[in-house]
């Protein structure tokens, strides 16, 4: 076993000196928006989903049904957003689906890029609530910039 290991050291040595170091690159920002895009239009859609099923009369536990389980031994914040989007839609029934979208899209954005873990809706209900008022629950560039700015402005979960 001893053997092993010193012979692995020396491949990996040999390895090592063998060849240039190349400088480590970080990620195109644009590359990364991109991808944030894709992954967040995705728990934003399940705001409007969660509040159409529940228009329809469905109940929090019959869509909560409909959100796929995470793998096994892996906890993908995707599956917890889907699920955070329908209690959110049953919790607080008073907001506008885009005004849900909004919060959510913001959010992921915010945790994706960002990488921190944002509050839950609750949390800043009263701002996003007090956006609503402001700017109607209709989609709107003043709507969607007041909710961004209240996740922007609340403090990142530890």
């Amino acid at each position: 076993m001893k053997r092993a290991f010193l012979l692995i050291g020396a491949m990996v040595v040999t390895a090592v000196n063998a060849q240039p170091v190349e400088r480590w690159l970080l990620p195109d920002p644009d590359e990364m928006v991109k991808a944030s895009n894709v992954l967040c239009l995705d728990q934003a859609k399940s705001t409007l989903v969660a509040g159409a099923l529940r228009a329809q009369g469905r109940s929090k536990a019959e869509v909560l049904a409909l959100v796929p389980e995470a793998p096994k031994a892996l906890s993908l914040r995707v599956v917890s957003a889907m699920r955070e989007s329908v209690e959110d839609a049953f919790d607080f029934p008073g907001l506008s689906p885009y005004t849900q979208y909004s919060f959510r899209s913001e959010v992921c954005f915010r945790e994706t890029l960002g990488g921190v873990r944002m509050p839950r809706l609750a949390t800043v209900l009263p701002q996003v609530e007090k956006c609503q008022q402001v700017h109607g629950p209709e989609k709107s560039s003043p709507l969607f910039q007041c909710v961004r700015t209240v996740v922007r402005s609340a403090e990142p979960q530890l």
